[in-house]
């Protein structure tokens, strides 16, 4: 059995360079190669990883990729062999690895944790020996405003983990894989060795116009009808979202049809951008509510840009508008307690609520979320929200489920990210579930054009109620987005579809303008077997982003297995599939010393350090919670004892919260009397009042001894369940090594009106089940709700 030793404190693995700097191993190297032709990108990714020690070496990198990229392809090379990854249900590629890593054989696994978040992990490298990865995928180019924008994400910022702490790896049972989602970071004064260099090739067809990055210093050449786009030699930290911006010399409305079929049926991708423009006139009068992150992460550059951004919000909007504002960080404040009309003195009080904004404590955007979906409407009116935030959380599928099962039908939620580096996953997707827009900009960037663009976008789309249509033979086409968007102002119209015969036809897309009047348009399908391959790849990625969309409370049954059988069909990464490669010798000594590192992180350009993580440790380990400022993790009571605190209940934390805020805030004044601190404290289950609350009980169990079936209803009669119908849900899952894992709801087998309350408490407290050490494999189970 060989021996293992595990190095991943924060800070990291250091070695000294000759000039005596502090350098960190092994990744040494990050190539990005992206060629672009119209609409789409195809981009390959090849991270060069290397063993400087003595033992073999395994190393785990935490990196992002965009959120909506169909990862198709990944292969090692060890110097002239190539070994070329497979794609294999999640579960069998971690059992494939984990044998390879045992038997001493070179191995590679490539998993993703969210829709922008992946692992790469890399067993048995021989000493001194160099291992590149490539990761290959496709990926259709944002546009708006005139704009084609292409973007590839560089680090991941540091996540704010809300729950009670399961064990020590720091797993929540809000976010169960923390500890995968999260990674030590590089001390300031380290320098990590790791560069990134980004070369693009564009091949628009037509000339191109005002290449820009807001980003990255660039070095510009051309060949032909070939725009070549590469990083400038002093802009290769990775820290930050490397954005390349450009425009393409034509007036005309943009439509374009890209076709493809194979023995998997026809596919298509459609990009319409309507030749329609905003109209002042049809402006209505609106309700809107600001929800402005005003956590730890946010500090400096990012919170005086979303107070840039506020300001010019408030003084733009139209004088038959109402308005709020709330902000949230370990505590949720608001400015007012009803919508505010639009007058000079309520303008002039916002303005001095959002100047004395600060930026401390934990992103509780759960409570945010609630508070404005909670906060009084003016019946006549439609609402808009509008958040701002980095989105660094770790617990996004319960804000998008929050968001998705409780904003009123035709109300709508915008979302605004300002950073070198925010989690455009949550940002895109809570705005896409919310019916309205993300918006990216840097912290350093003019705020003009997002402002101008914002206020055309949230007084009226410009095309409502889209229907698409297929004229033709054979069985309609599949769509993805099943319901098309709103589209506003410039913002173009994409949707990938799937013809199982491949018969041509006629797709019609129809919508209301502004005003009443009918837009139509329609395009001729004729597939094409020698079409583009990666339309296929796209059409397969759209349709798991959809059944991904359906699975925010809770991963079901149907739609883990749907989403299984489509990446393995289409050869794509997702949630349940991963790539797997692996040599056929046996390169290092099963039973001799080995090495296991997880790479450290750049800080993300513009967050503060000490604001996230608090004083830095001068004695080399890392970062170290020294301030109640830190950023990164909840303030349960297990959270505060696991950092040498007292333990404590949730009201005294609360109390605390709230003497806390009285000092940030201070007394007096009209601004600081106006701010209420509307957070809801958890109910205290001893309070010794008779009330009838709903219980669960335990009526099957496959997969447990009668002994851990005890223990496991012993755990389930600790939850206090909220108001609910009586009903039943069954679960299945995985033990592993004292773990609950790969939760399911048996969505057809279970009966409950209720479903997304109760199952994501049931939820929480099964992930949060520490099994007992002869608890191992597949489990089902059974559940009562007694009222």
């Amino acid at each position: 059995m060989s021996t293992t030793t595990t190095i991943n404190q924060v800070g990291g693995l250091y070695t000294i360079s000759p000039t005596g700097q502090k350098l960190c191993f092994p990744l040494q190297h990050t190539q990005v190669a992206a060629k672009i032709v119209g609409n789409l990108s195809r981009v390959e990714v090849t991270q060069s990883f290397v063993n400087p020690f003595a033992q073999s070496l395994e190393a785990v990198y935490v990196f992002p990729l965009p959120d909506e990229a169909a990862v198709d392809d990944m292969e090692i090379k060890i110097g002239n062999l190539v070994i070329k990854g497979n794609i294999r249900k999640r579960t069998e590629a971690k059992e494939i690895y984990a044998q390879a890593k045992q038997e001493g054989k070179t191995a590679g696994l490539l998993e993703q944790e969210r829709d922008n978040i992946f692992t790469q992990s890399l067993a048995n490298i021989q000493p001194g020996e160099q291992i590149d990865v490539t990761i290959r995928y496709t990926n259709s180019l944002k546009f708006l405003g005139g704009n084609y924008e292409f973007v590839f994400p560089m680090v991941v910022g540091p996540r704010y983990i809300p729950g009670t702490i399961i064990d020590s790896s720091g797993d929540t049972d809000e976010v169960p894989d923390a500890s995968r989602i999260t990674s030590p970071i590089i001390p300031p004064e380290v320098r990590s060795g790791h560069e990134i260099n980004v070369n693009v090739e564009i091949n628009a067809g037509l000339p191109i116009l005002n290449i820009t990055s807001p980003s990255h210093k660039l070095q510009i050449g051309q060949t032909g009808e070939i725009i070549q786009v590469s990083l400038a030699i002093a802009d290769t930290v990775p820290n930050k979202d490397f954005i390349l911006r450009y425009q393409v010399a034509t007036q005309e409305t943009q439509a374009t049809i890209l076709t493809q079929a194979d023995s998997r049926g026809g596919h298509f991708a459609i990009y319409l951008i309507p030749a329609l423009t905003y109209q002042p006139r049809e402006i209505v009068p609106k309700d809107v509510v600001f929800l402005i992150d005003t956590s730890a992460s946010q500090s400096d550059a990012p919170i005086q840009q979303c107070q840039e951004l506020m300001r010019r919000f408030i003084q733009g909007l139209n004088p038959d508008d109402t308005f709020t504002i709330i902000d949230f960080s370990s505590t949720t404040r608001q400015l007012s307690s009803t919508p505010l009309a639009n007058t000079p003195e309520n303008r002039d009080r916002a303005i001095k609520y959002i100047n004395k904004l600060q930026a401390n404590g934990g992103t509780e955007l759960l409570n945010g979320i609630r508070a404005v979906l909670d906060f009084p409407v003016i019946s006549s009116r439609l609402r808009s929200v509008v958040l701002l935030t980095d989105g660094y959380i770790g617990n996004e599928k319960q804000i998008l489920a929050e968001v998705q099962s409780k904003l009123k039908p035709g109300n709508r939620l915008y979302s605004f990210g300002a950073g070198s580096s925010v989690n455009r996953f949550f940002l895109n997707r809570v705005a896409e579930i919310g019916r309205g827009i993300s918006t990216i900009i840097r912290h350093d960037e003019p705020v003009d054009k997002a402002v101008e663009n914002f206020f055309q976008q949230i007084n009226y789309p410009v095309l409502t109620d889209i229907q698409v249509t297929w004229e033709g033979e054979g069985d309609p086409p599949l769509i993805y987005p099943t319901t098309p968007p709103d589209l506003f102002t410039a913002q173009p119209l994409v949707l990938f579809g799937r013809q199982i015969s491949a018969i041509a036809g006629d797709l019609r897309i129809q919508g209301n303008v502004a005003g009443g009047q009918v837009y139509q348009k329609t395009f001729h399908v004729n597939f094409a077997d020698e079409g583009n391959l990666a339309i296929a790849q796209l059409w397969g990625r759209a349709k798991i982003k959809d059944l991904m969309n359906q699975m925010f409370a809770c991963d079901t049954q149907t739609g883990v297995e749907e989403i299984t059988d489509t990446a393995l069909t289409y050869q794509l990464l997702s949630e349940y599939t991963a790539f797997v490669a692996v040599s056929e010798e046996i390169r290092v000594n099963p039973e001799g010393e080995s090495i296991s590192v997880q790479v450290p992180l750049e800080m993300p350009e513009g967050v503060n350090r000490t604001a996230v993580f608090g004083e830095f440790d001068q004695s080399g380990t890392g970062f170290q919670f020294t301030r109640a400022r830190g950023s990164l993790r909840s303030l349960s009571p297990q959270s505060a004892s696991s950092l040498g605190q007292p333990q404590k209940n949730r009201l005294d934390i609360f109390k605390e919260v709230g003497q806390q805020l009285g000092k940030v805030f201070g007394r007096g004044g009209d601004v600081e009397d106006d701010i209420d601190v509307i957070d809801v404290v958890e109910p205290i289950p001893s309070l010794g009042l008779a009330v009838n609350v709903p219980r669960l009980e335990l009526v099957n169990v496959t997969g447990l001894s009668q002994s851990e079936t005890a223990l496991l209803t012993q755990h389930l009669e600790q939850l206090n369940l909220q108001r609910s119908l009586p009903g039943e849900v069954v679960f299945e899952f995985t033990v592993s090594q004292g773990r609950v894992e790969n939760l399911v709801l048996d969505e057809q087998a279970s009966i409950l009106t209720d479903i997304v309350v109760i199952v994501d408490q049931i939820k929480r407290s099964l992930l949060a089940w520490v099994a007992p050490a002869t608890a191992d494999g597949q489990v089902r189970i059974v559940i009562h709700i007694i009222v």
